[in-house]
C-alpha cells in the first residue's frame, strides 16, 4: 500500500513540475518575446536632417558642421542640383543636400525639406531578474543596448521624447509580463515598448 501510495504521489509530482516547467518565465522566453516585438516596432531615438541648400560640395567635406561633414564623408549624404528653381547654377546655393541610397536602412520619414532617420536603437541583450508578483503578474527587469547608427551625433544628448536623458550605453528597465489565462503562457502584452 505504502508502495503505491509514493508511486502515486510521485507521478503527481512529476505531472506538476512539467507542468510548471512548460509555462515557466524565463529568461530565453523573455529575450525571445523581446527581440520579435523589436523586429516589429523598433524601440529608437530619432532626428531631423535638414537638407539645406550649399554652393558646393566643398561646403560639406570641409565645411564649419562636423555633423554633415561626418555624414558627407561617409556617404550618407550628398548634394544635387536643385529642381525648385528655374536656372539653379546662377543661384549663390545651387545644391541641395540630399540623403544616398546608404542611408535608406535609417530613413522613417522624408519629405522635399527635412528626412526623419534613426539615431539611436535601443535592443534587449540580457535579463537581470524576473520577479513573479502572483499567478499571471510578473515584473522583468531588461537591460538594453543602445545601439548607434551613422546618424548619431556625439555632440548631442540622447533624450527620449519624454525628456529623459540616457547618458549610459545600457539601460534596465522593468517591464511587466502578464500570463494568459487561457493556455497559461507568459507575454508582453503591450505592442510598443516605450522610453
Amino acid at each position: 500500500m505504502k508502495t503505491i501510495l509514493k508511486l502515486g504521489l510521485c507521478f503527481v509530482f512529476v505531472t506538476l513540475n512539467s507542468c510548471t516547467s512548460e509555462n515557466t518565465l524565463t529568461n530565453e522566453t523573455v529575450l525571445e518575446q523581446l527581440q520579435q516585438l523589436e523586429t516589429e516596432n523598433p524601440i529608437v531615438f530619432k532626428s531631423t536632417i535638414s537638407k539645406v541648400f550649399v554652393e558646393s560640395n566643398h561646403d560639406l567635406s570641409t565645411g564649419n558642421n562636423n555633423y554633415y561633414k561626418k555624414l558627407f564623408n561617409e556617404g550618407y549624404i550628398e548634394t544635387v542640383i536643385r529642381t525648385d528653381i528655374p536656372n539653379a547654377q546662377a543661384s549663390a546655393r545651387p545644391y541641395q543636400v540630399v540623403l544616398t541610397t546608404n542611408a535608406e536602412p535609417y530613413i522613417l520619414e522624408e519629405n522635399n525639406k527635412t528626412a526623419q532617420v534613426i539615431t539611436l536603437e535601443f535592443n534587449a541583450v540580457s535579463v537581470k531578474a524576473i520577479r513573479i508578483i502572483n499567478d499571471f503578474k510578473a515584473e522583468v527587469d531588461v537591460e538594453y543596448v543602445k545601439t548607434k547608427s551613422p546618424f548619431y551625433n556625439p555632440d548631442s544628448k540622447d533624450i527620449s521624447q519624454s525628456g529623459k536623458e540616457y547618458p549610459n550605453e545600457t539601460y534596465v528597465k522593468t517591464l511587466e509580463f502578464r500570463k494568459d489565462i487561457d493556455n497559461h503562457t507568459w507575454h508582453y502584452p503591450i505592442q510598443k515598448i516605450v522610453f
